[in-house]
């Protein structure tokens, strides 16, 4: 049995340092005392000092995670990981956890609605690497499953094709098969699904360009024309880059 034979104020508002039998014991917050009535003169067991501390490691586990939780929203695996990365025990984080979502201060279904939307506003990127982000951050699988369901078809659409037209830009020194075909594939390494990238082509009405073709064509030849001893070879590596036969040939006959 130990007496309380001292309560100091600390200079950080609301904290206070305890005394017991003359000697400093622990710090605690003012909640902390009012809980456990703590004031000069009482007397504590062993057993209701571990119970003060533990309190107190909980009450300050539950102000640093509102303080995380205070810039954004929070996935519950992202709270816990903080927590434990500053070392509180398995204890006073869940228990941090449940007063969290009692408060419905800590929610991964409306996180992962918000997540979505901010996605949807502020990038191109599709329902799969919105998925993969969202995995990755803690929302369980099923959760994002209903989460992305509920995505707007012409947002997505609207999305892509913005997204398709500044690729389309930079892709211009390219031939129209390669563009299209770089195209494709980024739009499925931005995470959207056949059912989009088609439409999203589709709607962009692309056309090649004959004459725009051949002068593409016509400086790639005078560009890389020299590491090739043998016609074949160039014409090789001309259809690897997306040309046709017919008019490799007939740009090459007009070099000769």
């Amino acid at each position: 049995m130990a007496k309380v034979t001292k309560i100091q104020a600390q200079k950080r508002k609301g904290r206070y340092n305890v005394f017991l039998d003359g000697k400093y014991a622990f710090p605690v917050a003012e909640q902390t005392l009012i809980d456990f009535r703590l004031m000069n003169g009482v007397e504590v067991t062993d057993e209701q000092i571990k119970e003060i501390q533990d309190s107190e490691n909980i009450n300050k586990a539950y102000g640093d995670a509102l303080n995380y939780l205070s810039y954004q929203l929070r996935t519950k695996k992202e709270i816990k990981d903080y927590l434990y990365k500053k070392e509180y025990h398995r204890d006073a984080v869940d228990e941090v956890i449940s007063r969290l979502e009692k408060l419905h201060y800590l929610d991964d279904a409306a996180y992962a609605k918000s997540f979505i939307s901010n996605q949807l506003r502020t990038t191109s990127n599709g329902p799969k690497v919105i998925e993969q982000k969202m995995a990755q951050k803690g929302v369980p699988n099923n959760i994002i499953q209903d989460s992305v369901v509920e995505i707007d078809y012409d947002t997505l659409l609207e999305n892509a094709t913005e997204f398709a037209k500044k690729q389309v830009r930079k892709q211009h020194r390219a031939s129209f098969k390669q563009m299209v075909t770089k195209l494709r594939s980024s739009l499925y390494q931005k995470g959207f699904d056949n059912e989009v990238i088609e439409e999203t082509i589709k709607n962009l009405e692309l056309e090649p360009d004959e004459d725009e073709e051949l002068e593409k064509l016509r400086k790639l030849v005078s560009k890389v024309q020299h590491r090739y001893d043998k016609p074949a070879k160039l014409i090789n590596y001309l259809m690897t880059k997306g040309y046709k036969f017919d008019e490799i040939k007939k740009v090459l006959g007009s070099e000769e």
